[in-house]
Formats: structure tokens, sequence, C-alpha cells
């Protein structure tokens, strides 16, 4: 018995291993966020698993593509994750329009994410102002929101950009971009809760 179950077990690891190491790369490059739906509609999956840490907003989410270059959740709304496995990048879209068409003049919100899918930056309108970069930081129980102060960092299209401008957008909101706090934040309900499962904009 004890065999049996060993042996079981190792059939489970084995099989789990082999099929993550043997995603394929589907050949499908993004350009633009709006590529995304190609992968969506490829529906290759070679791998279902993603951590959602308990939060119920999370488990609600689905994986609709996944190769050895990227994987993308979907949570039944108004929001995507890509996980750009070769940028080890996450990042949260939401859309106006849930089926991720783009709507004049009003762009995706875009979300940096961390391992816990929370946003740690947000390139997005938290106000009746324009868009702008925001840098969201948790602590002792409080969100600490702050906004970009370069030139540079209002008004963004990320639906204009091509998904290399994007990711040398993100370099410079990490590295470069001057962050000023901000009086009002976000509801303590998104301390836990990562914000771009609202599907707001």
């Amino acid at each position: 018995m004890i065999k049996y179950s060993l042996f079981i077990a190792f059939l489970f690891v084995f099989c789990t291993n082999k099929k993550e190491s043997d995603c394929k790369d589907q050949g499908i490059k993004i350009e633009y966020l709006t590529d995304i739906d190609k992968l969506v509609q490829n529906g290759y999956k070679c791998d279902n698993h993603f951590d959602n840490f308990g939060v119920d907003e999370l488990k609600r989410c689905q994986v609709e593509f996944s190769d050895s270059n990227y994987k993308v959740l979907y949570n039944g709304f108004r929001s995507r994750v890509l996980f750009d496995k070769k940028e080890n990048l996450k990042l949260a879209i939401n859309s106006l329009s849930p089926d991720f068409r783009p709507v004049k003049n009003r762009p995706f919100s875009l979300y940096v994410l961390n391992d816990r899918l929370m946003p740690v930056y947000g390139i997005t309108k938290f106000t009746n102002v324009g868009l702008s970069v925001f840098k969201i930081e948790y602590k002792n129980n409080k969100i600490v929101l702050s906004e970009a102060i370069n030139k540079e960092s209002k008004n963004i299209d990320v639906n204009k950009l091509t998904y290399q401008q994007i990711l040398e957008l993100i370099e410079k909101i990490k590295n470069t971009f001057k962050y000023k706090v901000r009086e009002k934040t976000l509801d303590d309900y998104f301390y836990k809760v990562p914000y771009w499962t609202e599907g707001r904009e």
C-alpha cells in the first residue's frame, strides 16, 4: 500500500512537471496590448495554475492562455492579467468594455503587479482629472497613494504605445519618475484585494 501511494505521488509530480516543461512557444508576438486577444483566441494552455492567495476576487480568475512566453488570466468582468515570463513581469489591464475593445479617447488602465498580484504602480485615473502614473504602497494596514509629478507621466494612452514602449515606460516609472503623496487614497478594502479586480478605469 505504501509503495502504491509513493508510485501515485511520483506520477503526480512527474506529470505535473512534465506538463510545465512541455509548454510550447505558440509564436504569437504582442506588439500592442490589444494583441492579447490573439493569445486568448489561440486558447493554448500548458499550465492552468496561478496563486489566488485565498482572495475571493482572484479565485474568480481563469487561465485563458499559457505558453512558454505568456500566461493570461481573465476575471470574467473587465480585467485581465498578463504574465510576461521572459520579462518576469505581471500586468493587469482594465477595459471599459467587457470584450476589451478600445473605446475612443478612453485608454486601458494598466497596473504593474507584485508577486501577490497587488498593484504597485498604475497608469490610470483615480480622479476626474486625466490619466496619471501612481505608485501604490501598503504600510501598516493603510494604502499610501503617490502621484508622479513628471510631465511625461500625464495622460499616457497605453493603447497607442507598442508593447516595447510600455516596457521602457515601466522602467522609467520604477526608476526615474518622482512621486508626491496624495491626501486622498484608495479605500482600505483594497489593502488585501487587488484594485484592478474592480474593472474600473
